[in-house]
């Protein structure tokens, strides 16, 4: 508080007690092999695609990447290949080169023309403008996210089209791998057919699942039954009006309608699957029997219409560890979003005094403060909202702040948190007696 000596007001403003950051939700990463684009390319389902990746997002180019926009909030396309830039001499010193490796940069031309003292330089892609500027010389032009100019040679009128494009050999998941703990998301989608690949993948999720990492990512791919409950096993491909979708191509439509369940519903008998109007293999109902027991997740056709069947993940192998309700995927992202918003309310309002302006000593007024804040949090974000359940007569394994348990560790600065929750699954199966009177 500021000490006034002559009359008047102060005013102070101070940051408030801040909600604690939560998990993210929503976000598909996907790595693709293109003809253009970034290594790495952050991308909205609103986004113009045309300069980023070098086509409109409905063009059957970047087929995959409509997929997972058309229902994931944000994708984040990692680029497996560099390739070559295509070039294209403007004048004698003077070059003309894609912004980008690619065959797409064979698509672009520029065309210099005079314009009064100075020079226009257009850029077109295919036969659509994109650019135009005007400058005195070449180094006056801004590069425009398709094209730069290169060189010390001078402007000259000349329309030229840019050739020696080349997409090159894709490079090895690793590098996929390798980029992933730089980016914030809650699913990755592999649209490839490499058992070595998703061998990778199945270990850095687990990797990342560690307690001690806590980064509660999953994964969709076609090619493995894993065994696992944070892994996808999505095997039926899929047709629109505009191109066909293999099994391993579905994958970034199946990851984008998990995403965008999230925690706040559930993917079975989802039927809005933007654009498709058959799926690649239409099962009997006994395929579809065998396929679910398996772990996969399917496509269907329905009543004219293609849905989600079931929405699980791969879990086969149930045991007390992992219960046989931990192979619905509806559960299992509640588990994950919940052991994530913890760590952060923990880590930001806890850790090392964070939270209260006075700090919070491992002292059992402090633990109890702990457990309030836990206690409000599971509230307010999940009972209240249904995603878990509330204790009640009718449901005693229900949430209540008696299942919140913080107690001293073994050592002085550590603390042992326990919490028991229930998550709500979503009515998938109903059994109906009709009795004739």
């Amino acid at each position: 508080m500021i000490e006034r000596v002559l009359p008047g007001v102060s005013v102070e403003t101070v940051a408030g007690e801040r909600a604690a950051q939560q998990g993210v939700t929503g976000v598909v990463a996907m790595p693709l092999a293109l003809p253009w684009g970034a290594k790495v390319t952050e991308l909205s389902p609103s986004d113009d695609t045309r300069v980023s990746l070098g086509y409109r997002r409905s063009d059957p180019a970047l087929k995959l990447v409509n997929e997972a926009l058309n229902h994931a909030n944000r994708l984040i396309l990692y680029r497996l290949n560099t390739g070559t830039q295509a070039t294209g001499t403007i004048s004698s010193g003077l070059t003309a080169k894609a912004a980008y490796g690619g065959a797409r940069g064979n698509d672009l031309s520029v065309i210099v023309e005079a314009s009064g003292d100075g020079w226009m330089v257009k850029t077109y892609l295919d036969t659509v403008e994109m650019d135009s500027q005007t400058v005195t010389s070449a180094a006056g032009f801004t590069a425009n996210g398709l094209i730069t100019l290169e060189g010390e040679g001078a402007l000259a009128a000349k329309t030229v089209k840019l050739t020696g494009g080349a997409d090159g050999d894709a490079e090895s998941i690793d590098n996929f791998i390798a980029e992933l703990p730089l980016h914030e998301y809650n699913l990755i989608a592999y649209t490839g057919t490499s058992a070595e690949d998703v061998q990778k993948l199945v270990g850095y999720v687990k990797e990342r699942r560690d307690p001690e990492v806590c980064d509660m990512i999953q994964l969709v791919q076609s090619v493995t039954a894993t065994d696992n409950e944070a892994v996808y096993h999505s095997t039926v491909g899929g047709k629109t009006a505009d191109y066909e979708l293999t099994p391993a191509e579905a994958c970034a439509t199946m990851a984008g309608i998990l995403s965008r369940c999230g925690i706040s519903d559930s993917a079975t008998n989802f039927d809005d699957v933007a654009g498709w109007i058959d799926v690649s293999t239409r099962l009997t109902i006994e395929q579809q029997k065998a396929r679910t027991q398996a772990g996969e997740i399917l496509f269907v056709l329905r009543n004219g219409a293609v849905k989600v069947l079931y929405d699980i993940n791969s879990l086969t192998t149930h045991t007390s560890a992992r219960p046989k309700d931990w192979r619905k995927g509806l559960v299992v992202r509640t588990h994950d979003k919940y052991a994530k918003d913890l760590q952060l309310l923990l880590e930001e309002k806890v850790i090392g005094y964070r939270g209260t302006r006075n700090g919070i000593r491992n002292s059992v007024e402090g633990r109890n403060l702990v457990k309030g804040m836990i206690a409000k949090m599971t509230a307010e974000e999940y009972v209240d909202r249904g995603y878990i359940a509330r204790r009640s007569d009718e449901d005693p394994q229900g949430f209540s702040a008696d299942d919140i348990s913080v107690k001293l560790g073994n050592e002085r600065d550590a603390i042992d948190v326990k919490v028991g929750i229930k998550p709500n699954d979503a009515i998938d199966k109903i059994y109906v007696t009709v009795v004739s009177q």
